[in-house]
Parts: structure tokens; sequence; C-alpha cells
């Protein structure tokens, strides 16, 4: 086993965006997580429980599975949750195991998403884009 390195307080990325849920076949909200650290002997990806409430959307990241078959390859984990009908102001709670919650605000509108307030939290493992 190989000793794993430390890249620092920040572990993921998290880009807010408008997209195509081919699935539904309409137009979404997409949260694309992915870890800072690249792996390089297999493909992962986050897993992440998710609840959308009232005003709020909550997820919780779980840790990594594989991805797939145990094919050699290398690469950043990640997920991809959409969400559809967001409108309005959202606070948005991201957790790891343990006690930290990254915590901000959000405004979606019809034509684009941004970030209101930053993640207040200190340590903070997230960072976060809209677009």
């Amino acid at each position: 086993m190989f000793p794993r390195i430390d890249k620092g307080p920040i572990e993921y990325s998290l880009d807010i965006r408008r997209a195509w849920n081919q699935k539904e076949k309409r137009e979404c909200i997409r949260f694309r997580f992915e870890t800072i650290e690249e792996f390089h002997h297999f493909q992962y990806e986050i897993s992440v429980d998710n609840a959308l409430r009232k005003g709020k959307i909550e997820f919780a990241l779980r840790g990594l599975t594989t991805k797939g078959m145990l094919l050699p390859a290398s690469g950043h984990a990640e997920t991809v949750i959409d969400f559809c009908d967001l409108e309005g102001k959202y606070t948005v709670a991201v957790s790891k195991p343990g006690p930290i919650t990254n915590e901000f605000l959000i405004h979606v509108t019809p034509k684009s998403v941004r970030i209101v307030d930053g993640i207040a939290a200190d340590p903070s493992f997230l960072v976060v884009r809209a677009r």
C-alpha cells in the first residue's frame, strides 16, 4: 500500500452549472464533485448521498468506490448529481465523515447559477465554482 500524499486542506472541488440531463431530456442544475487528488492505478467515483429540502440542498460525501471494471486507469474521482426545477436561493451543505460541514448560498435563475455567500467554515475542505 502506498502512503497517501498530503495535498493540503482542500480535498474536493464542486462545479455548479446549468446542463442538459440526457435521461430526463431537459435542462437541470448539475453539481459535479471531483477530488483534488489524482489516482494513478484505478478510476474511482465519489459516493454521495443527497437530499433536497425547502431552501436547502444537502450532500454527504461518503468516500470512494471503484468505477466499473477494475482496469488500470488514472484520473480524479468524480460524481455528477443533477437537480431539475431549481429556482431561487438555496443553502448548500456539503459534509464528509467527521464533524466538518461546508455551507454556502447559491442563487439559481432561469439563465444562471451564482454563489451569493461563499464557504465560511474553517477548515474548508471544498472549493466551489458556479457558471
